[in-house]
């Protein structure tokens, strides 16, 4: 990120309630640091009382940046019995497991909930968080400096955060990370009840967004928003032939994983198909994962308005050219 500062003004000026809570939430996750130091020890204790409980299973939503994974967590946390991390746990990195048995909450009215969100982050103290506070802790970066790198320790520690916070909540686990596209068979090894929701977006509209990530928070087209090949030298190509290799490069990773992993507890999922019917989704993980035996279940969720469309109409025309000539 070049561009700090702009990237503060261009969150504040945004529209959208997730940019400023975010901000605000970064303060108070520093002026709650002397207290998360003092709840890690009973966060030892808390964890160490749960230790080989039943837990799992254990569900993650992955795949490129932009490609309506937050989305699909959201509906699936606000419509699943499911334990996620939540936003309060920011302030609370070393504690999360016990400040999530004290300040837990449910929604009164979920269903009424707004499916908003700014690249990743959402509002609401109760909403659920990507958890990057947490697997920066577990995965290490790589040659272009993006956490795709989860090491033998940070896997275990990740397992042992994951039972841990089921146990304790007695429930399965659902989270969020773009990256574990990328590790998913490591996570996997580590956790044998773990399984993926790996999110896939027609490519026009995926790129598009990947361009307009690197202007609103790199601050430059030129810099790459996302996970990439880090095996090719992207500097040779322009901006839009450098996402169209990341999306190429992230599908092949995709089909990668679940041939590794198993179609079973690897699957991919059309952004467009889930907005068209997100009960669909929400009805397979019901049975298929949860275990519910109830196949007639309804789930009382609207179709989503997805944002496929055109938004600038430079880089727009740029990607469909580009496209015809491949």
């Amino acid at each position: 990120m070049n561009d700090p500062v702009g990237l503060i003004r261009r969150m504040l000026t945004s529209g959208k309630k997730a940019a400023p809570f975010t901000l605000w939430l970064t303060g108070i996750s520093i002026l709650a640091t002397p207290i998360d130091w003092l709840l890690q020890r009973f966060e030892t204790k808390t964890r160490a009382k749960v230790s080989g409980q039943t837990a799992g299973p254990h569900i993650f939503i992955c795949g490129p940046a932009r490609s309506g994974t937050t989305l699909v967590y959201q509906v699936l946390a606000n419509n699943l019995d499911v334990a996620y991390v939540r936003n309060f746990t920011v302030a609370f990195s070393r504690s999360p497991v016990l400040i999530s048995r004290f300040l837990t909450r449910k929604s009164a009215d979920h269903k009424a909930q707004e499916y908003e969100n700014y690249y990743g982050k959402t509002a609401g103290m109760q909403s659920p968080s990507e958890a990057n506070h947490l697997w920066n802790q577990w995965v290490d970066v790589d040659t272009s400096d993006f956490r795709t790198v989860l090491s033998p320790e940070g896997a275990s520690n990740m397992a042992d955060f994951f039972n841990s916070f089921s146990a304790s909540e007695n429930k399965p686990t659902l989270s969020k990370n773009n990256n574990a596209n990328a590790f998913a068979e490591i996570v996997s090894e580590s956790l044998e009840n773990a399984y993926f929701i790996c999110m896939k977006r027609e490519t026009r509209y995926l790129a598009q967004s990947l361009l307009q990530a690197r202007i609103e928070i790199n601050g430059n087209v030129a810099q790459s928003y996302g996970v990439t090949n880090t095996s090719i030298d992207a500097d040779e190509t322009g901006p839009v032939d450098q996402v169209l290799e990341q999306i190429d490069y992230l599908n092949n990773l995709a089909d990668a994983q679940q041939r590794r992993v198993g179609e079973d507890r690897f699957w991919i999922v059309d952004y467009e198909d889930f907005c068209n019917n997100p009960a669909a989704l929400l009805q397979r993980v019901n049975t298929e994962i949860l275990g519910n035996s109830d196949k007639d279940a309804r789930f009382s969720v609207q179709d989503i308005k997805h944002n496929n469309r055109c938004t600038n109409a430079e880089i727009f025309n740029q990607i469909e050219s580009t496209l015809a000539e491949r």
